[in-house]
């Protein structure tokens, strides 16, 4: 039977990182030990939609009418560049909760009668009493005995019984193994730490005006790494990323500059506890000294405090000062907005930014002022609720969703795509709502079932200001730059 996974772990586990990892690690191992000609695809279907949609998506239709979910993947094992027929590893992603009440939707039982069904290619509905064998007819419509896929879920949620039985009555599905994936920690997180750091440094020095033949070396990484969701721990290095490129650039620098010639720099990275306050000092080859305070506010983002802290984008700044006009009773963390921001506009450290609020009219003041700023344009007053965040192959050209309104915003100007910001106004009234977002606003690319990694929504630009009515879902909050 092919090989299938059901990845469970709390949010920020990594289960969607481990995913994107296996497609080039699994193609490495068979051209290495056996054939360099077979090729492995990837698709990523998203199960964190309401049954509708899903029941859309993957709907069987005749012969050339059929842009199902299950066709597409048949569609990857063998494109017009290959040679032979390879492998499909498919996502499918954020397989919701369980509701024995079944007042959740999208349910999680529901959903794994849908996908029983379909992709065994069958139309009709789920019997609980029904034969295990599908109708031979169904053979060539569904994929269920295809071995050359490779099938992974992932979830926030235990796979429970009634789920995996009617999985199971497909030979795919046979094998299903559930791994629990639990977040990087000990000495790993530790390595994790100072690796990341260190690539986020030199991806950055290749975009700034330090001279390129300029070593940088972590000498210290003494920080407070957490526990559990690792998603935090990643936007705190890439602050700091941010913070040590920003100090090397600084007027503060020494005499003899960072910038100039070849050389080397050596930075530190440490904590005291006793203060809440991380250090960060860079070291020429001179022996010369240059240095930052930063501590934690609200949200757990870095923000300097000595020297005393400047906005670098006079965007952020403006916007932050027309907010505080609108809102001055309201808005209770200023120079934290106003840092947010200027990651922002940095596109290096947030991807995307993601701001919540349960103070509506604060929300559309913030989208309406940075789509004042240069470089910026907004979308305004998205409901989940009823407005798509992306479309299927079966919907009209014209149908409208979100992802297609940022793309055509980003790609409306290829000179500018690079420099292009787009900020976002979702209303989240449910706990439905929240959990249709939490692709979107996902510090990944936005990828349908048909996207490849060419037509992906890359996030570096975007700002999702998002109203919750209510209590914020976990998945939402661990996926949030501030609350404001």
């Amino acid at each position: 039977h092919p090989l299938s996974l059901y990845l469970r772990g709390t949010a920020g586990a990594g289960k969607s990182s481990l995913v994107r990892a296996l497609v080039p690690s699994v193609h490495a191992a068979i051209s290495a030990h056996a054939d360099p000609e077979l090729l492995v695809r990837f698709v990523k279907q998203n199960l964190n939609k309401p049954i509708r949609t899903l029941q859309l998506e993957l709907e069987l239709r005749p012969n050339n009418n059929d842009y199902s979910v299950m066709s597409i993947i048949q569609g990857r094992r063998m494109t017009l560049t290959q040679s032979k027929p390879g492998l499909v590893l498919v996502a499918l992603e954020e397989m919701p909760q369980f509701d024995e009440e079944e007042g959740r939707d999208p349910d999680q039982g529901e959903v794994g009668r849908l996908i029983s069904m379909r992709f065994s290619g069958r139309k009709g509905e789920f019997q609980q009493g029904e034969r295990k064998e599908a109708p031979r007819n169904s053979t060539k419509r569904g994929i269920s005995g295809d071995a050359t896929i490779i099938t992974i879920f992932t979830s926030n949620y235990d796979l429970q019984s009634p789920t995996l039985e009617a999985l199971q009555r497909l030979d795919m599905f046979k094998n299903l193994k559930v791994i629990g994936v639990a977040p990087v920690a000990g000495k790993d997180r530790e390595e994790f730490s100072m690796s990341y750091l260190k690539q986020l440094v030199g991806n950055s020095l290749v975009l700034s005006t330090v001279e390129g033949k300029k070593k940088v070396t972590i000498k210290q990484l003494d920080i407070p790494r957490g526990e559990g969701d690792i998603r935090p721990l990643v936007r705190y290095l890439r602050m700091l990323s941010f913070y040590i490129i920003s100090l090397m650039l600084s007027p503060q620098q020494p005499k003899d500059g960072f910038q100039d010639g070849a050389g080397s720099v050596e930075v530190s990275v440490s904590f005291d506890a006793s203060t809440d306050v991380t250090s960060i000092s860079a070291q020429n080859n001179n022996g010369e000294l240059a240095s930052l305070q930063l501590k934690p506010g609200s949200f757990q983002n870095l923000y300097p405090v000595v020297p005393v802290p400047k906005s670098l984008s006079s965007r952020a700044s403006l916007a932050v000062a027309e907010l505080q006009k609108r809102h001055s009773n309201n808005l209770k963390n200023p120079l934290e907005l106003l840092q947010i921001l200027d990651f922002y506009f940095a596109r290096t450290v947030l991807a995307p930014t993601v701001i919540l609020s349960h103070d509506r009219d604060l929300i559309r003041d913030l989208i309406e002022t940075l789509s004042r700023s240069d470089g910026v344009q907004s979308i305004c007053n998205i409901d989940p609720s009823g407005y798509k965040m992306m479309k299927s192959l079966y919907d009209e050209h014209n149908t409208p969703n979100l992802r297609d309104d940022i793309l055509q915003i980003l790609h409306g100007d290829e000179a500018s795509a690079s420099t292009q910001c787009v900020a976002i106004e979702l209303l989240c009234q449910t706990t439905d709502a929240q959990l249709q977002i939490r692709e979107i606003i996902e510090d990944t690319p936005s990828m349908t079932a048909f996207s490849t990694e060419r037509s992906a929504l890359h996030k570096d630009g975007l700002l999702f200001g998002v109203f919750v009515e209510g209590e914020i879902t976990p998945e939402i909050r661990s996926r949030a730059s501030l609350v404001i």
